[in-house]
């Protein structure tokens, strides 16, 4: 969250200046009713699907889900951080910034760091662009038929031999050498006083954050006799690994358009298909995904397909991704590469569409693995009771009841044995607690969608709200973080509830639910949609608990336990009772 403490500035502002002027600026839009329609300049649009309303000061489109204010609308079109935009903003609207006034957003004590990075990048950019010392840099750029515009795009930069040129230059740029040694540009010397520089002779890609930030940098060795191949920087406090993709600032868009994010090994492996005009592709940075990783492609896509070479080390790195996000509620995809072949290589040889219906032709996972062990143990290497135990590894991490059941039946189907046997050795709680709550995680769902909906236009009812644990009820995230907004610190007023989110995500869901009609005017009908909109959560809540248990009540049945099988029916008898009860106040 932003804290810009002072709303009056960014009030002032968005008196003076007409959100209509300023998207007129970027696109056309038309009169239409109450509010103005238009192409959306942030995807691809040919029917008009951009809403803007001047009163509200609101823009959304309904197709992309781009939205948000004045400051959203030039913030997302320039790709500036806040402050910029308010700066920008500023001078357009004729409103003077005091440098000293409390109005200014302060920096945050990352910004020096992220400055610093932003510094070398430009050094190490300018060395591969002008210097003699990046000749080998270029001569490796070239080879690997990476265009300039992607080197350009991508902000390739060259570390030139010796092991204090980086040193040299942020000292006489007055550039604290502490700071950068906090974002492992340079190092410490062990025996004496100064510094030396981390990367030497490298071609050097720099990562950024979803934001276009600078957060760290890969240098990739020019000379094959020098190692390691790649040197990154180590983690500080605005890079972890964990937490971070190559290349997402500039995919995330192609992604949310397309709805499927394609994630591959490294840098190189992502420039080759970038370049070749697929973006929507992210690459992890060394390490297997994690549910951060998980947690930032949720953003823009359900739907992820793991390209992966199909020797066994290239499977064995690509399960613990896969893994990952079966345990996130995904059920992702895999295409798998001849053994040898990088993206690169397979299209240069084989050509773009045939790698297009390669990532067309994905088969999930699960499908995947089945079959992969089953052909493992045709051929001798793997028993039939370690391609048993292998598949019941892999179903313990589908997170739905329902997506396990039927995985579980097609496995017995394959292994000719009793589901019964396949249940038995599957970890019972590996997909809920003992109470039968599912640990399910879903896209916000239309239920959600009303209740935030009628709480941004209703603000009031939060008091309603409160009288239930609502929090528990909400799946998303996003929706979540809002609405606590809203109820537990009373904000409502669209400036300052936008004002409460940098991030383009929850400023898209605002936008779209103070623009939506909700084609009520009285507060007694919002409150009767809030109550139910609430039923309805609790029975989606009851309904994964219910199916959980009618899985464990099979289990028990066919396992012929009959302590836990009467044990299970008086759960099941009970929160029957309770669906009934919440049925009755659902919409």
């Amino acid at each position: 969250m932003s804290k810009f403490n002072n709303e009056a500035l960014v009030n002032e502002i968005k008196g003076r200046l007409s959100i209509i002027n300023l998207v007129e600026s970027y696109t056309s839009v038309k009169k239409t009713g109450k509010g103005y329609v238009g192409l959306c300049p942030f995807h691809d649009d040919t029917n008009p699907s951009m809403h803007v309303d001047e009163d509200k000061g609101l823009f959304h489109c309904f197709s992309c889900g781009a939205g948000g204010d004045i400051f959203g609308f030039y913030m997302r079109y320039n790709n500036l951080t806040f402050p910029e935009t308010l700066s920008e903003l500023a001078k357009k609207a004729g409103v003077t910034i005091e440098k000293e006034s409390e109005s200014v957003p302060k920096k945050s004590p990352n910004s020096v760091l992220y400055k610093i990075n932003a510094v070398a990048a430009k050094y190490y950019r300018n060395i591969l662009q002008e210097s003699n010392q990046g000749k080998s840099g270029r001569e490796y750029v070239e080879n690997r038929k990476i265009s300039s515009e992607t080197a350009k795009e991508f902000i390739f930069g060259f570390a030139p031999e010796g092991w204090d040129n980086l040193v040299k230059f942020l000292t006489k740029n007055k550039v604290p050498l502490n700071i950068a040694e906090k974002v492992g540009l340079i190092v410490k010397r062990n025996n004496s006083d100064g510094y030396y520089d981390r990367f030497r002779n490298r071609l050097m890609f720099p990562i950024c954050n979803v934001d276009g930030k600078v957060i760290g940098f890969g240098g990739r060795r020019v000379d094959e006799e020098d190692e390691p191949k790649y040197i990154n920087s180590p983690e500080s406090d605005i890079y972890q690994k964990r937490k971070s993709f190559y290349g997402i600032n500039k995919s995330k868009g192609h992604i949310r358009r397309e709805d499927r994010a394609i994630l591959v090994e490294g840098y190189t492996d992502f420039l080759s298909l970038y370049s070749s005009g697929i973006k929507n592709v992210v690459a992890s940075l060394g390490t297997s995904l994690t549910r951060e990783h998980v947690s930032i492609l949720r953003r823009y896509t359900n739907n992820v397909v793991v390209l992966f070479d199909s020797d066994e080390s290239g499977r064995k790195a690509a399960k613990k991704s896969l893994d990952v996000l079966l345990d996130e509620g995904l059920l992702p995809h895999v295409a798998e590469l001849p053994p040898g072949k990088d993206p690169d290589l397979y299209i240069i040889e084989e050509g773009l569409d045939k790698f297009n219906a390669l990532i067309e032709n994905s088969i999930s996972w699960v499908d995947f693995w089945f079959d992969m062990t089953r052909d493992r143990q045709k051929k001798g290497m793997i028993t039939r009771k370690q391609m048993l135990e292998e598949i019941v590894e892999l179903i313990e991490h589908i997170k739905d009841p329902v997506e396990r059941s039927f995985w579980i039946k097609k496995a017995a189907q394959m292994l000719s044995v009793p589901e019964s046997q396949i249940y038995s050795r599957v970890k019972r709680g590996g997909t809920q607690n003992r109470t039968g709550a599912t640990k399910t995680k879903q896209t916000y769902s239309n239920t959600e969608k009303l209740l935030l909906t009628v709480l941004v236009k209703f603000p009031d009812l939060r008091v309603q709200l409160n009288e239930h644990q609502w929090n528990e009820l909400i799946a998303d995230r996003s929706i979540n973080s809002v609405l606590e907004v809203i109820v537990e610190k009373g904000i409502s007023d669209p400036s300052s509830l936008l004002l409460s989110f940098d991030d383009k995500e929850a400023h898209e869901m605002i936008s779209e639910a103070l623009l939506s009609s909700l084609g009520v005017s009285d507060v007694e009908t919002a409150s009767k949609i809030v109550e139910g909109c609430i039923a309805k959560l609790k029975l989606s809540k009851l309904d994964g608990k219910l199916k959980a248990l009618r899985i464990e009540i099979d289990e028990a049945v066919k396992e012929k336990n009959v302590q836990l099988e009467k044990q299970l029916l008086e759960e099941y008898r009970d929160l029957t009772i309770q669906k009934q009860r919440e049925e009755g106040r659902a919409l």
